[in-house]
């Protein structure tokens, strides 16, 4: 081959890998999260765990903030919809009256999260979670959130399919992800038993949007159609933060948490950060210390 020729064909091959690239193609997968120095686990609340209490008045934040205190979690996830006017965003002087807040109680922010859909048929739809998730992306960084929490979508409607599906999410997240990077927060995909089902559906997502700004908030009972324990295996290396609950649900039934299988899978590989805990049901005032409790032998986590 003489070098004009050598030339076109590598130009060539350049621009295929490209298309690859760009097109999301499952021969380029997203790495690993990489870590050194072993295991640290931190635990933090998920807000959801008192939804009631915030949702009706019987708690604000800042009461929140002080049980997470009360009980010597390390961080505490204030979910965006528990913010006065949510969705509109709050106030800087509410954001920074909150980050003082839980730097005198010696709590992290360890995230926040909102609600979108970026499977709606609709681009006017997708279009507008992607603004939401921009706006929200600065109000992390201004709490000084490293993550915040977004949803890939809901249910196919008829006459759509997955994978014109997954275009769609990609290039959603894809947006967010640039807004994440800009701010120092990365974008956390929740796998919520709604459009992200299997861990075959996650990954495929993360091939497509292709960057170490995503990764997943790995909910260990939201994975009901295989083995949850595999699949969770199979997802923790991509996991920048994780939702410990009490049950997992497959094969229609329901089952506790197995918290022995999560915690070898937390040191398989090696996993550094927080690792919040949400209840459901109940009373969160009685539930959550005791869950606290079990979690905290489980993984080796003194209070």
């Amino acid at each position: 081959m003489d070098r004009r020729t050598f030339i076109k064909s590598a130009g060539i091959v350049s621009a295929s890998a490209l298309a690859l690239k760009n097109s999301g193609s499952t021969l380029l997968a997203q790495d690993k999260v990489q870590r050194v120095g072993g295991e640290k686990i931190k635990l933090s609340l998920n807000g959801y765990s008192f939804n009631i209490y915030l949702r009706d008045g019987e708690m604000d934040l800042d009461g929140l903030f002080e049980f997470c205190a009360k009980l010597n979690f390390d961080a505490v996830d204030p979910t965006g919809y528990y913010f006065p006017g949510y969705p509109d965003v709050p106030p800087d002087d509410y954001i920074a009256h909150l980050r003082r807040k839980a730097f005198v109680l010696g709590l992290d922010i360890s995230g926040t999260g909102v609600r979108q859909n970026f499977s709606d048929p609709d681009p006017a739809v997708r279009k507008e979670g992607v603004e939401h998730v921009k706006e929200w992306v600065e109000v992390a960084s201004k709490l000084g959130a490293p993550v915040i929490r977004v949803f890939a979508g809901r249910d196919i409607p008829e006459g759509y399919s997955r994978e014109e599906m997954n275009g769609w999410v990609a290039e959603a997240l894809r947006e967010c992800v640039d807004a994440g990077k800009k701010y120092g927060v990365v974008i956390g995909v929740q796998n919520h038993d709604d459009y992200l089902l299997t861990s075959d559906h996650i990954l495929q997502i993360l091939r497509m949007v292709d960057s170490d700004w995503l990764g997943i908030i790995l909910d260990v009972g939201s994975f009901t159609v295989n083995d949850p324990y595999e699949e969770i295996a199979r997802i923790a290396p991509y996991a920048v933060s994780w939702q410990i609950k009490e049950n997992l649900g497959y094969d229609d039934r329901t089952v506790k948490t197995d918290l022995s299988k999560i915690a070898k899978i937390l040191r398989d590989v090696e996993y550094r950060g927080y690792i919040p805990i949400e209840t459901l049901g109940g009373d969160p005032m009685q539930k959550v210390p005791r869950f606290l409790n079990e979690v905290r032998e489980a993984v080796g986590v003194m209070a």
